[in-house]
């Protein structure tokens, strides 16, 4: 089996990554979207039980709120970690804000048909 090609594999989940950020800021839902598997499932710990969501019923979560640029909030957008697993999986550990939160998210993505997407989010608020 060969090794992926890291440097380009990197590129395009930074481009995902990307996605990710500026969707989620400017409230761009397709750009968004286009980040995650539509297999994609997220989880954090809400009041000492796991919460799990599936991807449409967070994609219309997101869609019902306003945008962070909307309200003039500045953008937080940082790559943590970035590891490829594989040829066809990667890790990364990213930081974003919703205000009035900031987020720490790890990020679990696959590549498949060629394109990388998220296939799991789970996340906790900073203190």
């Amino acid at each position: 089996m060969s090794q992926p090609d890291k440097t380009t594999e990197d590129v395009a989940i930074r481009a995902v990554l990307t996605d990710y950020f500026d969707g989620l800021y400017h409230g761009r839902m397709d750009q968004f979207a286009s980040a995650f598997h539509p297999e994609a499932r997220l989880f954090a710990v809400v009041e000492g039980k796991v919460s799990a969501i599936d991807y449409a019923p967070y994609m219309e979560r997101c869609a019902g709120r306003a945008a962070p640029a909307a309200s003039g909030a500045d953008q937080v957008a940082e790559v943590l970690s970035l590891t490829l697993t594989s040829a066809d999986t990667a890790h990364a550990r990213v930081r974003d804000a919703f205000p009035p939160r900031t987020y720490v998210n790890d990020l679990c993505l696959v590549k498949a048909g060629g394109k990388w997407g998220i296939v799991s989010k789970v996340y906790h608020a900073e203190p």
